[in-house]
């Protein structure tokens, strides 16, 4: 599976520790809604090892984070005569064994590249994610995250260890697990992390804002908000930042962040929001959408009066991928195969209800849904943007975060719609910020303080609380 996991890493401001053996290994994680991402460093020599991504296995649960909630304070399961499983123990050990077995493959193969007799040793973790995420790594209870005002149990900022957050016990209102299998208590038994290793689990802004969007904005190099215009407040390691910078991390829950700085003697400001913008990117509640992975159609092109289709690995198309979603829209848009409206007005196919379709090959269509689905999350993610600009005068930097951001085509993008066109010359697609700042924060106590002090800094923004948010939302989904 094709995940994205490269990324720019930040400065790091403290100088490499001597004394540190070449056998200490420092583990970053970035726990996604969709794909989970393990990066092993060598904490000697800050060298990077090896990536291991995987799909994450809670989408048996649910594709997006309202979903699993809702699975997660279902009442338990009831067999015949005993209680089969509770949601949030399911979700709780579903992410824990499968990190047990990322960490398993990582640090094997990370061994093979230490120097020669050195056995590796895992020393310290820092795992991201969304809040949700976190919540159901460390088992703490999302049932205030159902309904507004969307208050969770924690915003972590936590050292805690491994086998707390294996047994659920990082804090005293944690949720009462069931027992673990005896399958769990095998991997548990066989964990190549010990006990006792340190997890440092980074601070979320709020709940729907997380720890991910956090270390993104470490690897972006937003500043934290000082109340002067003054350069003695810069740390020696950070420069001043002149003009607005505004990330987005476009997936099935899109967080947005805008750093304006100060100006004429006014302070400075983080405003962050996200869009429910749902799993559309992401390949999934589209007919024939796919991961990223050999095979998916990434991208359509329009010649001799034909739509052509390029496929990841040049294999055999067998489905659409996110990136290629966005390119056939662009495409059909432009050659008039449907209309601003999204309606397809040019060789309709029909489906066995009787729905219109296009035929992208023998094998794969984009369906008149499909199609809705598209514009329903490319107009969340618009209506998000454009509030964020209109909070600065000024056409901010540009920087577009995950493995979605860095693979899609910004002219494409910007044609249909989903980012603002004054936005696509002032670009920088930062890969995965979210797994690169986790891993910076493995070798620093500043960049932590750092963290702390933007999630204290940033203030959160509820769209849908916004009175004329329907209209903007509704205006947003033509093309």
């Amino acid at each position: 599976m094709q995940i994205v996991t490269d990324g720019e890493m930040p400065e790091i401001p403290e100088q490499i520790e001597s004394e540190l053996s070449p056998a200490e290994l420092g583990i970053a994680v970035d726990i996604g809604t969709t794909t989970i991402a393990v990066s092993v460093w060598a904490l000697s020599r800050r060298k990077h090892l090896v990536t291991v991504a995987e799909k994450n296995n809670q989408v048996r649960y649910g594709y997006d984070i309202i979903r699993r909630i809702s699975f997660a304070i279902r009442p338990p399961l009831t067999g015949s005569s005993s209680v089969v499983e509770t949601g949030h123990s399911a979700l709780h050990y579903c992410i824990i064994s499968q990190l047990e077995k990322m960490f398993s493959k990582a640090v094997l193969e990370a061994g093979s590249r230490l120097p020669r007799g050195y056995q590796p040793r895992v020393t310290q973790l820092v795992i991201t994610g969304n809040t949700t995420m976190l919540s159901f790594l460390a088992a703490t209870s999302v049932n205030n995250m159902a309904a507004a005002p969307f208050t969770p149990a924690s915003l972590f900022d936590t050292v805690t260890t491994w086998e707390k957050i294996r047994n659920g016990t990082v804090y005293p209102h944690c949720t009462v697990l069931d027992k673990p299998t005896p399958e769990l208590l095998q991997i548990f038994n066989s964990s190549v992390i010990a006990p006792d290793t340190e997890v440092y689990l980074p601070p979320c802004i709020g709940a729907f804002i997380g720890a991910d969007t956090v270390c993104a904005m470490i690897s972006a190099g937003f500043p934290v908000p000082e109340a002067k215009n003054d350069p003695s407040t810069l740390r020696p390691w950070e420069s001043k930042v002149k003009a607005p910078l505004l990330l987005a991390d476009i997936g099935t829950n899109s967080e947005l962040c805008l750093y304006v700085p100060d100006s004429e003697g006014k302070k400075g400001k983080i405003l962050c929001t996200s869009a429910a913008s749902g799993p559309a990117f992401e390949g999934a509640n589209i007919s024939c959408g796919m991961p990223s992975i050999e095979g998916a159609i990434d991208k359509i092109t329009y010649l001799h009066d034909k739509l052509n289709c390029h496929t990841i690995g040049d294999k055999n198309p067998k489905g659409l991928c996110g990136t290629g979603l966005i390119s056939a829209a662009a495409v059909m848009l432009k050659n008039k195969y449907i209309d601003k409206a999204g309606i397809i007005i040019r060789e309709k196919s029909k489906l066995g209800d009787g729905t219109s379709c296009i035929e992208l090959t023998p094998a794969v269509y984009l369906s008149q849904q499909d199609i809705r689905n598209l514009q329903l999350a490319k107009s969340a993610v618009k209506t998000g943007l454009e509030f964020l600009l209109e909070h600065t005068e000024e056409t901010p930097v540009f920087c577009i975060a995950g493995g979605f951001g860095s693979k899609i085509n910004l002219e494409e993008a910007t044609y249909i719609g989903l980012l603002p066109a004054q936005l696509e010359k002032r670009t920088i697609q930062l890969g995965n910020a979210s797994l690169s700042g986790a891993s910076a924060l493995l070798f620093s106590n500043v960049l932590r303080e750092k963290a702390r002090a933007l999630a204290k800094k940033s203030v959160q923004i509820n769209l849908a609380g916004i009175p004329e948010f329907q209209q903007r939302f509704l205006k947003g989904i033509d093309f």
